[in-house]
């Protein structure tokens, strides 16, 4: 067996000693106590968001106001919503296309060259509803309660902005945007790349190999 110094045991039966009588050290009162942090609705806080909390690696926050980052905010919010819009537009048009007709399309299925196709008359429509909703993103903008993205003024209506399914209803639409945006990234670099936005990943894999067109080693 080793040996203990002697130092060290009586160290060690003093601890002892002094163990039960830490049981009844009064402890803080909950007011003394430190209180755990808020989550911040992402509509107000600089970088934040589930899952990954402050997230900057760009370092685009160094050195900005926070007047400065909720414009930032804004912008990404907005670039979001367009970007969850276009890639559904992108997966729908090809098979659900009820204007093309009208709209006197040639290439209903493709909705990148849809797009190029469209009349004046139809591209006016889009830039004037663009235009309504600068417009009522203006008007609200003049509100003391306003927040960043805010396009229909909720927040002048909600009683708690750090209630729980508030934030996660704000985190929810931040993270699709973010992932919106790197999609249509990703559909018009294989739109560019292979002339289409069909699904090159999961089809090949349950389509004849006689009914696939090959790029290489991709195949759709």
């Amino acid at each position: 067996f080793c040996m203990i110094p002697a130092t060290m045991a009586r160290s060690v039966v003093a601890l002892l000693a002094l163990a039960p009588a830490s049981g009844y050290v009064a402890r803080a009162p909950l007011s003394a106590r430190p209180r755990r942090t808020a989550r911040v609705a992402p509509s107000m806080a600089l970088i934040t968001g589930s899952p990954f909390g402050y997230f900057d690696p760009l370092q685009l926050s160094k050195g900005k106001t926070e007047a400065e980052m909720n414009q930032l905010r804004e912008y990404e919010l907005k670039h979001g919503r367009v970007a969850m819009a276009a890639v559904f537009g992108l997966i729908v048009e090809p098979y659900i296309h009820p204007l093309a007709k009208s709209c006197h399309l040639a290439h209903p299925t493709d909705p990148i060259l849809s797009g190029v196709e469209l009349n004046f008359a139809g591209k006016a429509q889009i830039l004037g509803f663009c235009g309504g909703v600068e417009a009522l993103n203006y008007f609200i903008k003049k509100g003391d309660k306003y927040k960043p993205g805010d396009l229909l003024g909720a927040a002048y209506y909600v009683a708690d902005e750090e209630d729980e399914l508030w934030v996660s209803y704000q985190e929810k639409e931040l993270n699709n945007g973010r992932l919106a945006m790197v999609a249509f990234a990703g559909f018009i670099t294989q739109y560019g790349l292979y002339g289409n936005v069909d699904d090159m990943l999961f089809k090949p894999m349950i389509k004849p190999a006689s009914e696939l067109t090959c790029y290489g080693w991709l195949c759709v």
